[in-house]
């Protein structure tokens, strides 16, 4: 007895891993490939030597691929059956989101490395700061070091008055209450 149905037959599992891999296949080179012809002005900037930062373009791109087919690859297993193409549907949905967010970190990873070699060479190009022309007068009372309390606390919480000498005042004429007083 032929247990075998007529005709080709495909598992939903096999049909979502082949959409999957196409996909994200396909998703993988346009972006590498964007990546690499549109980054090769932003490479040009950051690192000023041409044939360097074609060189490391791609080197770029080459590791792009690298880690995103090497995650694609990993991520390609369905643990759960899939019962209907609504189901199918969903798990290929979820895999390509997750293809579609490490493009995304990867891309921005990149972007945020290119951008501090840029941010470096721009700092290693400008002139030296100034010297400064007039000093700022110390605070008074001069700040303790650092850690440590500017005056001991009272016993109510508030800090000791800072006890300062008493500018010298002039003597006051000594008057007596009978006089009276000049007229002015």
């Amino acid at each position: 007895m032929n247990t075998f149905k007529k005709g080709p037959v495909m598992d939903l599992k096999l049909g979502t891993y082949l959409i999957y891999l196409a996909v994200s296949i396909v998703l993988t080179v346009w972006v590498a490939r964007t990546l690499l012809k549109n980054g090769q002005v932003f490479l040009d900037d950051a690192l000023t030597d041409e044939r360097l930062a074609k060189s490391v373009n791609h080197l770029l791109v080459v590791g792009f691929y690298l880690l995103n087919l090497g995650y694609v690859a990993v991520a390609l297993k369905i643990g759960q059956r899939l019962p209907d193409g609504s189901s199918a549907m969903e798990a290929l949905a979820w895999k390509l989101g997750l293809v579609l967010l490490v493009l995304g970190g990867l891309h921005f990873f990149n972007l945020f490395v290119l951008s501090r070699f840029r941010r470096r060479r721009i700092l290693d190009q400008l002139p030296p700061p100034v010297p400064p022309t007039r000093m700022m007068p110390a605070p008074y009372p001069p700040l303790p070091p650092y850690g440590m309390s500017p005056r001991p606390a009272a016993p109510h919480g508030y800090p000791k008055p800072i006890s300062q000498p008493v500018p010298q005042q002039m003597p006051r004429p000594e008057t007596q209450p009978d006089e009276p007083l000049p007229p002015q």
